[in-house]
C-alpha cells in the first residue's frame, strides 16, 4: 500500500510539474566521472572560459547536516546535478548529494540553499565496530535519469533507492542490492539497469543471504561481503530485478575504484584489487574485467602478466578505475593503478589471445614500489579530452614524483615529490600508440581525479594524509615490513584519527587542458581537506566538497 500510494503521489505530482526536468539537453553533472564512460569531460560547459576562469571565486558555501568524524573520510559524495529541474519553488539547477549518515540533499545551485533533503534510518544492527577503512556508512556518489527524472542511490543498509528529482518523492521500491554497510562505489546508469561495485569486505552478511552462497569456504554467522559487480534493472520501479557477478569468492579481488563501472560497446567495464588469479576458480585479481551486460557473465579480461609481483607489493588495479573513449576509428579503454603505469587497451579485445597484452603500457610514477606507506600510484581515475583540432589527452593524478625514466614533460612545472596532475598527448604512429608527455602541474598534497570542460583542466589538492598506518619502529617510507611484523598496538580511534589528520588542506586548480598553463588556484581560501571525490563543473560553476561537510561553489561573481 505504501508503495501505490508513492506512485499516486508522483502521477500528481507530475500534473502539477509536468516537466519535472527540461527535455533540451542542458549543463548536466548526472553521474561520476560526468558521463558513462567516465571520461570527465563536460563538453556542454561553457560558461567558464580559459580567459575568464581566473576570476573564479567562492559564491557561496553551505554546511550540510551529515556529521563530520575521524572513522568516516568521505563525509559527503561527490556532487552529481541537473539543470531545469522541476520543484515546487519553480525550475532549478540542482546539486545533489549523498551523506555518509543516509541523508539525500537536493540543493539550489544557484545559491547552496536546501531545495529538500530526506534520511534513511539504517536498522540492521550492527555486528562488527567501524574502522576508516569499512565505516558502515553510505559511500557511492548517486546516478540521475534525466528523462524519468529520478536521483538513485545505496544507503548503508544497502538498499537501492530512487527519488523524484523535484522533492524526493519515491520512484522505486527500496531493493537489497548490496550487503549491508558495503564498501560500495560510484553508481552508473546504463539503458535502464543501475550498476555499482563493492569491495573490501565490509559488508555484513548472514549466512541464508543470497551474496553469502558465493562464499569460499562457507561460514557461519555474520560473513564479510565478496568483491562483486551489482547490477539492478529498473525498467518496472516497483519490481527491480538484481543480478550479481562475484570477482572472488571472498574479500580478495574487489572492485573498489571509485568510479566502479563504465559503459563499453558490448556490457560494461571494470578493474580489481589484489588477489588471486585464478579463472577456474571464480578468483579474478589484478584484472581489468569486461562483462555483458546487467552483469550477468565475463565476456573479455585483461591481466598483467606481472601480477604476481603486483600482488606482493600491494600495487593493484583496485585504486583506479577504467575509462572508455574513441580514437582515430576505435574504442580504447585506459586505466593505471597503484603501480603507476598507464594501459591502454583495446576496448574490442582487452589483452590479445592470452589477455595479458596491452596496446601500451607507459610507467609514469611509483618508481619506490609504494603501496600504501605513503600510497603512490593512481588513486582515483584519469579524464580525457579531444581539442578543437582533433588532438586527444590523458590527464593523470599521480601520488608520488614522476618515473625517473619517463620522458621530459613540454611544459613543466618544477618537482613535484608529493604529486601532480600529468597530462598526455595520444598519438598513432603507424598503427603504433604513443602517449607523448605534455605538461605536469605544480606539486599537489595530493591530486584528486580531474575533470575536463571547455578547454580547462580542473582538479584539486586533497591535503590528505597518504599513510595508511604509523610505521612500525624503525621502518622507513616505502618500506614493506616482513610478513608476519605486527603493528604497533593502536586502538581503532587512534588509527582512525591518524589517517583523518590532514597534512595540507584543499586547494582548486584550473590549468589550460592543452599547454598546463595555472589559469586560477584558491590558494587557502579552503582549509578544510577532502578524501576521494571529483571537482564537478557544470552550470557556469564548479562545486567541491570537503571533510567538513561542507558544499563550495566557485564561479564569476557579477
Amino acid at each position: 500500500m505504501i508503495i501505490s500510494r508513492s506512485f499516486l503521489s508522483v502521477c500528481i505530482l507530475m500534473s502539477i510539474f509536468p516537466m519535472a526536468v527540461a527535455a533540451q539537453d542542458a549543463d548536466d553533472w548526472p553521474t561520476w566521472g560526468h558521463d558513462q564512460e567516465r571520461s570527465g569531460w563536460n563538453r556542454a560547459e561553457t560558461g567558464l572560459t580559459k580567459n575568464n576562469v581566473s576570476k573564479l571565486g567562492v559564491l557561496w558555501s553551505m554546511k550540510l547536516s551529515t556529521p563530520p568524524t575521524d572513522i568516516v573520510l568521505s563525509t559527503l559524495s561527490a556532487p552529481v546535478g541537473i539543470a531545469g529541474v522541476g520543484t515546487p519553488q519553480g525550475s532549478k539547477n540542482t546539486l545533489f548529494l549523498l551523506g555518509a549518515d543516509d541523508t539525500l540533499f537536493a540543493l539550489d545551485a544557484a545559491d547552496g540553499k536546501i531545495l529538500w533533503q530526506k534520511t534513511f534510518p539504517n536498522a540492521v544492527p550492527v555486528k562488527r565496530a567501524a574502522t576508516w577503512l569499512c565505516p558502515n556508512a553510505a559511500n557511492a556518489t548517486p546516478v540521475i535519469d534525466r528523462q524519468k527524472g529520478v536521483i538513485y542511490f545505496v544507503t548503508s543498509d544497502g538498499k537501492l533507492r530512487g527519488l523524484a528529482l523535484g522533492d524526493g518523492a519515491e520512484r522505486l521500491t527500496p531493493t537489497e542490492f548490496v550487503a549491508p554497510y558495503a564498501r560500495d562505489w560510484s553508481l552508473n546508469l546504463i539503458d535502464n539497469v543501475v550498476y555499482t561495485t563493492s569491495a573490501r569486505g565490509c559488508g555484513q552478511l548472514e549466512p541464508d543471504s543470497q551474496m553469502a552462497s558465493a562464499l569460499l569456504p562457507k561460514g557461519t554467522g555474520v560473513q564479510l561481503d565478496p568483491g562483486a559487480i551489482s547490477a539492478a534493472d529498473v525498467r518496472d520501479p516497483e519490481h527491480p530485478r538484481v543480478t550479481h557477478f562475484y570477482t572472488s569468492g571472498g574479500r580478495p579481488a574487489g572492485p573498489w575504484g571509485r568510479g566502479g563501472v563504465a559503459r563499453t560497446a558490448k556490457g560494461i567495464v571494470t578493474q580489481t584489487a589484489d588477489g588471486p588469479f585464478d579463472p577456474s576458480a571464480g578468483n579474478f585479481g589484478h584484472s581489468v574485467l569486461e562483462l555483458t551486460p546487467n552483469a550477468t557473465r565475463l565476456i573479455d579480461s585483461f591481466t598483467p602478466t606481472n601480477w604476481k609481483a603486483m600482488n606482493a607489493r600491494d600495487l593493484d588495479f583496485g585504486s583506479g578505475s577504467p575509462i572508455v573513449f574513441s580514437f582515430k576509428g576505435r574504442m580504447l579503454i585506459a586505466t593505471a593503478g597503484k603501480e603507476g603505469a598507464i594501459y591502454l587497451l583495446d576496448a574490442a579485445n582487452l589483452g590479445g589471445a592470452d589477455h595479458s597484452a596491452p596496446l601500451l603500457r607507459l610507467p609514469t610514477g611509483n618508481d619506490v614500489g609504494s603501496g600504501t606507506e605513503p600510497g603512490q600510484g593512481l588513486w582515483g581515475a584519469m579524464a580525457t579530452y579531444e581539442s578543437a583540432d582533433g588532438n586527444r589527452y590523458l590527464y593523470l593524478p599521480m601520488w608520488g614524483p614522476p618515473a625517473k625514466d619517463l620522458h621530459a614533460f613540454k611544459y613543466g612545472s618544477g618537482p613535484t615529490p608529493n604529486g601532480s596532475i600529468m597530462a598526455f598527448q595520444l598519438a598513432d604512429d603507424a598503427g603504433k600508440l604513443r602517449l607523448a608527455p605534455q605538461w605536469m602541474s605544480p606539486n599537489m598534497t595530493v591530486p584528486d581525479s580531474p575533470v575536463v570542460a571547455n578547454g580547462v583542466v580542473y582538479a584539486l589538492q586533497t591535503g590528505e594524509q597518504t599513510l595508511q598506518n604509523q610505521l612500525r619502529p624503525g621502518q622507513q617510507l616505502y618500506e614493506r615490513p616482513p610478513p608476519g611484523t605486527p603493528r604497533p598496538t593502536i586502538s581503532a580511534a587512534d588509527a582512525a584519527k591518524f589517517r583523518a589528520t590532514p597534512v595540507s588542506n584543499l586547494i582548486l586548480y584550473a590549468f589550460d587542458a592543452e599547454t598546463g598553463k595555472q589559469l586560477y588556484t584558491s590558494k587557502k581560501t579552503i582549509s578544510d581537506w577532502v578524501h576521494f571525490t571529483e571537482p564537478v563543473v557544470a552550470f557556469g560553476k564548479v562545486f567541491v566538497v570537503t571533510h567538513d561537510a561542507h558544499v563550495y561553489a566557485f564561479g564569476l561573481k557579477r
